[in-house]
């Protein structure tokens, strides 16, 4: 520090100017010692001694070469001398030092172009001087330093959104994936990985891995000794599970199943949580995949991993049958069924969770759209949970609530046994929220239930008519159900004073007189006879 404040730096770089090859290994020497200190190399740069570097570097001493190789290494590793070469396009010289037959030279340069590529300034400064052609080819060099700086050079470049384009249309996936398989250095092989993992991100990106099966390749990473490694081909994978259907099927014909498995029953939360999302992604919208994933045995370790104590894990496992589940296919639904008679899915609904809650009672939903499963959920005693829930719950499980009950409204078996539960009451309240999904199922309920006789006064009670009416009045989708349970609602005669008081009269006078839709006939001259024994018993009255 004393030596920098008395003013050394400017006599070092005199000294440079002599052609004395003793005195040049000197300069190199001292500038490689005062770079080594972090606070003061701002000061180093603004006193010239990247200049002066850049000119001992042309020195044919070995040692000397060496010296300024540390050197450069040293003082470019601040962010602040980074944003001045790139102020004052200096950094040219480091990337002509990459093309050098010098090792020490080519070593300092990959180092220095992988501390620059950690800022999204020093990404902007190495692309700006063509830089990226050079970390691409260092790669693939024979020394291990230069391939480990250079392919951490090109993952940092790859988890940047602004810069990750350039390092692709440079060929940076086909350089990876050559440098991923030909080297065994566990660093190398790691920041593959990560790479790997950035590239998937974009859909344009993850179609040229597909298409040059890089998943593969991930498969090797995946099985890899270290977990940092093994995570991020995790990771990958499950970015490009994530693609179109086609891109879904195609990876699925790549053997990525095999893999999952192995990877889902791994001891490991991270990459047992990245590949029970890969399973839900892969399932969506694919028969030929869900196919596939019950004939490799997901199923059973997907349902036992939704009893682990993780949370996040419960809710990927979940998703990934819900994927497997939805649909019309009752193979899936019965598979998911026979594996434990739906017990951890029901624990599942138990839990304090609001997510876990969530996707467990929208499984039972899922699933419950087959009769076979619904009569034994509702043989299970289960139903006051999903009443609880859907009275204490949030929107979602609301929804996902009104939906399974309204499946087991279906069946008038199961109507008192709705009613025991305290259903009726929560219907009534989910048809009048202000949530069009949630007034779809509370009025497809509550259509079902006022077809039971002993229920249309209770239901009238409770205050059904007024939510029916106003869906009604606004045409809401749902006008049709609320139309349906109105006058099913209207045929007994108690409920006709509480139809006046709350506007049903008028909606059924509307329902009689207006267009309804086609093979709704039925509903049009039943709301005319409600509206003539109402005022049949009016008059009667008088």
């Amino acid at each position: 520090q004393v030596m920098i404040a008395e003013g050394v730096i400017s006599g070092i770089s005199e000294l440079s100017l002599t052609e004395n090859k003793e005195m040049w290994q000197d300069c190199a020497r001292s500038f490689a010692n005062l770079c080594s200190h972090e606070d003061k190399q701002v000061l180093l740069y603004r006193k010239g001694c990247v200049k002066t570097l850049v000119k001992l570097s042309s020195s044919k001493c070995p040692l000397c070469q060496r010296y300024v190789a540390i050197a450069m290494r040293f003082i470019v590793s601040s962010v602040e001398v980074q944003k001045s070469l790139s102020k004052h396009n200096e950094f040219a010289p480091f990337i002509v030092l990459s093309n050098s037959n010098l090792l020490d030279f080519v070593r300092s340069s990959s180092a220095v172009m992988a501390a620059m590529s950690v800022t999204q300034t020093g990404q902007s400064i190495i692309l700006k001087n063509g830089g990226m052609k050079s970390i691409l080819r260092l790669i693939n060099h024979l020394d291990f330093f230069i391939q480990r700086e250079a392919m951490r050079c090109v993952a940092n470049f790859a988890g940047s959104h602004r810069f990750r384009q350039y390092v692709v249309k440079e060929g940076g996936v086909e350089t990876v994936t050559v440098a991923a398989t030909t080297s065994g250095g566990i660093d190398v092989l790691r920041d593959s990985a990560r790479a790997f993992s950035s590239f998937s991100i974009d859909n344009a990106t993850r179609s040229i891995m597909i298409a040059q099966e890089v998943s593969k390749v991930i498969f090797k990473l995946s099985k890899s000794s270290d977990s940092q490694t093994q995570r991020f081909a995790a990771l990958a994978l499950c970015n490009i599970c994530l693609g179109t259907l086609n891109q879904r099927e195609t990876v699925v014909k790549q053997g990525v199943l095999r893999l999952l498995l192995f990877l889902l029953r791994y001891p490991d939360v991270e990459i047992e949580r990245c590949a029970a999302l890969s399973i839900a992604a892969l399932s969506l919208g694919s028969i030929k995949n869900k196919t596939e994933i019950m004939k490799h045995g997901f199923i059973a370790p997907l349902i036992s991993t939704t009893t682990y104590p993780d949370k996040n894990i419960q809710r990927y496992a979940v998703l990934a049958l819900n994927g497997v589940a939805l649909g019309e296919s009752t193979e899936t639904k019965i598979g998911i069924y026979k594996e434990d008679q739906l017990s951890s899915l029901i624990a599942l609904v138990k839990s304090e969770d609001v997510e876990c809650i969530h996707s467990g009672i929208y499984i039972l939903g899922t699933l419950a759209e087959n009769m076979d499963i619904r009569n034994f959920f509702v043989s299970s005693n289960a139903l006051h949970i999903i009443v609880e829930k859907l009275a204490t719950g949030s929107i979602e499980v609301k929804r996902a609530a009104s939906y399974l009950l309204g499946l087991v409204a279906e069946c008038k078996d199961y109507h008192y046994l709705l009613e025991s539960a305290s259903a009726l009451e929560q219907v009534v309240a989910i048809a009048s929220l202000v949530d069009e999904e949630c007034e779809e199922c509370g009025a497809f309920s509550l259509a079902l239930l006022a077809r039971n006789k002993s229920f249309q006064v209770k239901l009238t009670n409770m205050g059904a008519v007024r939510p029916l009416v106003s869906m009604m009045a606004r045409n809401s989708a749902s006008e049709h159900y609320a139309a349906d349970a109105l006058v099913q609602i209207s045929n007994n005669r108690e409920t006709h004073v509480r139809l006046a008081e709350e506007g049903g009269i008028q909606a059924l006078l509307k329902l009689g007189q207006g267009k309804v839709a086609a093979g709704r006939d039925d509903l049009q001259d039943q709301a005319k006879i409600s509206v003539g024994d109402f005022a049949k018993a009016v008059s009667k009255q008088f």
